[in-house]
C-alpha cells in the first residue's frame, strides 16, 4: 500500500467516525511520538492530557508547601507560647521574691541572700566531686590494667566517698568479666565452628576454654 492509498484509508475512517472522536493507530499503523503527533486531533488530546498532569503536580506541589508552612507556622506558635508562659512566670517569680524581700528587715534579707549563696556553693561542691570521682575511677581501671569498656559501666553517682571507688571498680569488674565470660561461652557452644574450626580439627585440637581473669598490676 502507497502513501496516496493509506492516506484515503485514513480519511474513509476519519468519516466514519463520530464527530470529536480519535482515531486511535493499529499496532501495524504505530510510528514514533513525533510522527503521531503530526495528527492535529491527537496533538490536542496529547497537549490536553499534559497540561492536566502538569496541573495534578503542580496542585499537589502546592498542597505539600502549604502543609509543611501550616505545620512550620503551628510550630513557631507552640515555641512562642512556651516562651510567653516562662517569661510570665519567671516575672511572676520575681514579684513574689520582691513582695517577700520587702516585707523582710534588713538581717531577714541578708541571712536569705547567705542561704542562697550557700545552696549555689554545695552545688558547685557536688559536681566538682563528681568530677573528680569520674577522673579517679578512670585512673584506677587504668592502673589495674582492666578493660577500657568498663568505664562505660561505671558512674561517679553511684559513689559516695573517694574511700569507695577501688572496690567499687574491683566488684563492676568482677560482673563485667563474668558476663563477658558467660558471652564466651555462648557463642562457643552455638558457633564452635568460628571459633573452634571444623570438626576435624576439633576432634584433633584440644578444646579451649575460654575464661577471662582480671589483669593485676606488678607489684
Amino acid at each position: 500500500m502507497n502513501e496516496e492509498e493509506l492516506n484515503q484509508q485514513n480519511q474513509n475512517q476519519d468519516d466514519n467516525q463520530p464527530t470529536g472522536t480519535i482515531n486511535t493507530p493499529t499496532p501495524s499503523e504505530t510510528q514514533n511520538l513525533d510522527v503521531l503527533l503530526q495528527d492535529p486531533k491527537l496533538q490536542a488530546e496529547f497537549d490536553k492530557k499534559l497540561d492536566k498532569a502538569i496541573a495534578k503536580a503542580l496542585r499537589t506541589k502546592e498542597e505539600e508547601h502549604q502543609k509543611q508552612t501550616a505545620a512550620l507556622k503551628a510550630s513557631i506558635t507552640e515555641e512562642k507560647e512556651k516562651m510567653r508562659e516562662n517569661i510570665l512566670e519567671e516575672i511572676e517569680q520575681k514579684k513574689k521574691e520582691a513582695e517577700e524581700m520587702a516585707k523582710m528587715s534588713v538581717e531577714e534579707r541578708y541571712k536569705k541572700q547567705i542561704d542562697n549563696q550557700e545552696l549555689k556553693i554545695a552545688e558547685y561542691e557536688k559536681e566538682l566531686s563528681l568530677i573528680r570521682r569520674r577522673d579517679k575511677i578512670a585512673a584506677t581501671v587504668k592502673d589495674k590494667g582492666y578493660d577500657p569498656r568498663l568505664l562505660s559501666l561505671l558512674r561517679a553517682e553511684d559513689v559516695s566517698s573517694d574511700e569507695e571507688i577501688e572496690d567499687y571498680v574491683d566488684n563492676r569488674n568482677k560482673i563485667f568479666l563474668e558476663a563477658t565470660n558467660a558471652r564466651v561461652q555462648t557463642l562457643l557452644k552455638d558457633h564452635p565452628d568460628v571459633l573452634l574450626g571444623d570438626q576435624k580439627k576439633k576432634k584433633t585440637e584440644p578444646e579451649f576454654s575460654f575464661n577471662f581473669t582480671s589483669k593485676k598490676p606488678n607489684k
